[in-house]
């Protein structure tokens, strides 16, 4: 095979797939239909309290903000789904209007948008600071171990459901620190990874 040959074979894993805006918009219907309809929004006020403490650049925080966010819509979506919910903040859930396969499809697709966000903050360089909990090239690790977290308790909680199983007490709140304290730490270790300042002692 000519050298020629195999830049044409390449090529098309040099270039990145044309995606037309117009595609994109109907792939991400069911999360901009439940975005739409924001709920307490606790978590964006916790990051604006530990932003006190922590001095987040606004563009980063603003990364951070919107990550938690997809995280979280995404995670409902789906939640809504195993759940076999009717209604999400007053309203009927995404998957009873756009189907459960495209809604399933779209909230894969937009955890995998969250960690696209994260490049954004692995550019940003906070300087050196010797007691930093997570590293800046670690964030990815950092959302995916999260994740797996968030996954094991609402397994738990889904195969407590369905074999009518009981779980004592330690192992409910074991499950429950996974399944809903995994955005908040998110959010925090992503803070503590671009922070302005060094952590009062």
């Amino acid at each position: 095979m000519t050298t020629t040959h195999l830049s044409d074979l390449l090529q098309p894993l040099r270039n990145t797939p044309e995606w037309p805006e117009s595609s994109e918009s109907v792939i991400l219907e069911p999360f901009v239909y439940l975005s739409s309809r924001p709920g307490k929004e606790i978590r964006s006020m916790l990051i604006e309290a530990f932003n006190v403490w922590l001095d987040v650049p606004r563009p980063q925080l603003g990364v951070i903000s919107r990550v938690v966010r997809m995280l979280h819509s995404a995670s409902l979506m789906v939640d809504d789904i195993e759940d076999g919910a009717q209604l999400r903040r007053g309203q009927p859930v995404a998957h009873r209007i756009y189907g459960v396969p495209h809604t399933i499809n779209t909230a894969n697709y937009v955890y995998f948008l969250a960690y696209k966000e994260l490049a954004a903050l692995r550019g940003h360089d906070p300087g050196n600071v010797s007691d930093r909990v997570v590293a800046n090239k670690d964030l990815d690790l950092v959302v995916t171990e999260e994740m797996l977290s968030l996954h094991r308790g609402q397994g738990l909680e889904i195969f407590w459901r369905d074999t009518l199983q009981c779980p004592t007490e330690e192992e409910y709140i074991s499950m429950v620190n996974n399944k809903t304290g995994g955005l908040f730490r998110i959010a925090v270790k992503l803070m503590m990874a671009v922070r302005n300042k060094e952590r009062d002692r």
